[in-house]
């Protein structure tokens, strides 16, 4: 069974070398045939062409594009990125290098072509492969408390992990025979070896955050040479992060954690990185946000923007702005407030306190300073001030019900120390895609 699947890998991981082969070399020609109604002497042969596409799965291959470890297709994507550029690099080096009079606009503009071209055709053949059964990783995950749960639930809502959770392991008794997340806890994690006997469990992963290093000895040694991966999930407030690496020092491993935007330097980027955002988002916005001003104006008489007072950075209190969309005094909404909270346009006024310097584009929930004190305790409260509240973030697109509240600080601190521009576009994208689907309907309504 082991053989059949290493095989199966192979083939896909073929066809899909195979597409992205196609797509780059398509993306080139037309690219070229564009160029080339401008300039007769683009100089593309078809060997240059094959080439160029032969460098590129070289480098795709050799950034492990065509093994399927990536969970995650934002990963995919920050996989995708990094490969094209490099592979742009290397290209126009050799065009450079052997004195070709070739246009490196059209060997830049083919790039950009690809890269949507290419994750859009990974996403569907990941997801359409994963349906038929042919690409499924099965997953056993050791832990049914609160972190086994969540883990669980986000493999499941992100298709393009591929993986199925095949159950639950747990030597609670209470456990036995419940159900989490939509699979049952199958018995005791002494039981690892003999459900993987009866069944094809390809991966396991140990969810239990708060385990001894003895007991999670004692669990590696039931799930060693079982599967071919172990996974292990720890507490959001350990050190091992999205920021940390493990490097071997003379035999012994080292994990080593950047300080995210404890760092001056990363608070410095974040800090130009949000005006230069805000400055474009208002330009692009204006005249959305001059309609919006202007439909306030003629429904109701009063100020179109509202000011709120929130906690910023410090623990100072500052005037967050919001398009006004309820009558003075009353909790219903006005017929151009609901299309503008339905829209989430009533939210754009708050990029002139990232102008100012009093949000970020992205950071923890704006609260008032009541609120903050009394969701948190004093320490924690300083910790998160440190940095400034963002109009989106962690816990503004992920939250689903007020029950979840208890898990802001751990979201908040867990990005103040995971900090990269990387992150942040992670969390700008999927903020647009919660938008645009309207996947939650409460999204950053706890403010009002």
């Amino acid at each position: 069974m082991k053989e059949y699947k290493n095989s199966t890998r192979t083939v896909l991981a073929f066809f899909q070398a195979l597409i992205d082969a196609l797509i780059y070399y398509l993306s080139l020609s037309i690219i070229i045939w564009l160029w080339i109604s401008k300039n007769s002497d683009a100089g593309f042969t078809l060997e240059l062409k094959m080439s160029f596409t032969g460098t590129m799965i070289l480098v795709f291959y050799f950034n492990s594009l065509y093994s399927f470890k990536t969970w995650l297709f934002w990963d995919e994507i920050k996989a995708v990125l990094k490969s094209s550029l490099l592979m742009l690099l290397i290209i126009i080096f050799y065009i450079y290098s052997q004195g070709f009079s070739l246009s490196r606009f059209a060997a830049a503009a083919s790039v950009i072509i690809f890269v949507p071209l290419c994750l859009t055709a990974r996403y569907l053949f990941r997801i359409i492969f994963f349906k038929f059964g042919i690409l499924v990783t099965n997953m056993l995950i050791l832990g049914a408390g609160k972190t086994g749960e969540i883990f669980a639930r986000k493999v499941i809502n992100h298709p393009f992990t591929v993986c199925r959770i095949a159950g639950f392991l747990d030597d609670d008794p209470e456990k036995q025979g419940t159900e989490i997340a939509g699979s049952k806890v199958r018995g005791k994690i002494e039981d690892f070896a003999v459900i993987c006997a009866g069944e094809r469990i390809d991966e396991a992963a140990v969810a239990i955050s708060t385990a001894s290093r003895s007991l999670l000895t004692h669990i590696l040694d039931i799930v060693e040479f079982h599967v071919r991966q172990v996974h292990y999930i720890p507490d959001m407030y350990m050190l091992t992060t999205f920021s940390s690496s493990i490097k071997d020092i003379g035999g012994m491993p080292v994990i080593s954690a950047a300080q995210g935007l404890l760092n001056p330097f990363n608070m410095a980027v974040k800090n130009i990185t949000d005006y230069f955002l805000s400055v474009m988002a208002l330009i692009l916005f204006s005249p959305l946000m001059l309609w919006a001003a202007w439909r306030i104006k003629r429904e109701y008489e009063g100020k179109a923007i509202s000011g709120l007072t929130r906690a910023g950075r410090g623990m100072k209190t500052f005037t967050m702005y919001k398009f006004r969309t309820r009558y003075e005094g009353r909790r219903n909404l006005t017929k151009t407030g609901k299309f503008l909270r339905r829209l989430y346009i009533d939210e754009l006024p708050k990029l002139f306190n990232v102008l100012k310097g009093e949000m970020s584009i992205v950071g923890p929930m704006p609260l008032t300073i009541k609120d903050l004190e009394h969701l948190y305790d004093d320490e924690t409260a300083a910790k998160i001030c440190r940095i400034k509240p963002g109009i989106t973030g962690f816990w503004q697109i992920s939250r689903k019900t007020e029950n979840d509240k208890d898990i802001r600080a751990e979201m908040s601190l867990y990005y103040m120390r995971n900090w990269s521009l990387w992150v942040d576009t992670v969390i700008i994208l999927k903020t647009f895609f919660v938008v645009l689907t309207r996947k939650r309907k409460e999204y950053m309504r706890a403010e009002n």
